[in-house]
């Protein structure tokens, strides 16, 4: 089975080191620069008219990635769409990501400060230990900035409201970033934080095993 993966906000392929033992061929491809103003909808038809669909497969992402994943099931057909520490629907964010009190200036902000904010962002809402948040740090310092500047806003404005059938979503109760209150998960993991698909890996692997199962 295929699976494509998409990271979250300010992640590149790293964020899945800890994903290769799944027993699925993990594909995680390259974001693609978006349009001035482009909304996540339009950027997910563009983006999977690039993926190859010809043998069976799911999408998977976590955070942002999730979200693409409920546009992206819009002009693709996968057999499984998995969200890990992600949203279904715009009703799925919490009221300050919502209203943009984090992110919703982005699109004005230089990207150094958008940057500065994504990683001091991090140190407030997550759990890593120092050498998953050396490599966080690195992973923003170096994705692609003219994305990061776009994600940022795209996710304050995105509009989903449609729920795909086939939708197998992984939270955790400790998420502080999107808290488990605001969700419907399919599969809760006890304590898991935001970040879980790194600091509880085996467990979040051992759920993504068993969503492709289902």
């Amino acid at each position: 089975m295929i699976v494509y993966a998409f990271p979250g906000l300010g992640t590149d392929r790293r964020m899945y080191d800890l994903q290769s033992d799944l027993d699925c061929e993990l594909r995680i491809p390259e974001w693609i620069p978006p349009q001035k103003n482009e909304t996540m909808n339009h950027y997910a038809g563009r983006f999977a008219q690039l993926l190859d669909t010809s043998e069976p497969y799911s999408i998977m992402g976590v955070s942002l990635g999730g979200m693409m994943c409920m546009e992206l099931a819009k002009y693709m057909q996968p057999e499984k769409i998995i969200l890990i520490s992600s949203c279904k629907t715009r009703s799925e964010l919490p009221p300050h990501i919502q209203m943009g009190k984090f992110i919703g200036g982005a699109g004005l902000a230089p990207i150094p400060f958008i940057r500065r904010a994504v990683k001091a962002y991090n140190q407030r809402m997550g759990d890593l230990p120092t050498e998953m948040k050396t490599v966080f740090d690195e992973m923003v310092d170096t994705v692609d900035g003219e994305f990061l500047k776009w994600a940022a806003t795209a996710i304050t404005r995105w509009q989903n409201e449609t729920i795909h059938d086939n939708i197998i979503h992984i939270h955790g109760t400790r998420d502080k970033v999107l808290p488990y209150k605001y969700v419907k998960s399919d599969m809760t993991l006890m304590g898991g934080s935001h970040y879980m698909v790194g600091t509880r890996s085996e467990e979040v692997n051992a759920l993504i095993e068993r969503a492709l199962e289902m």
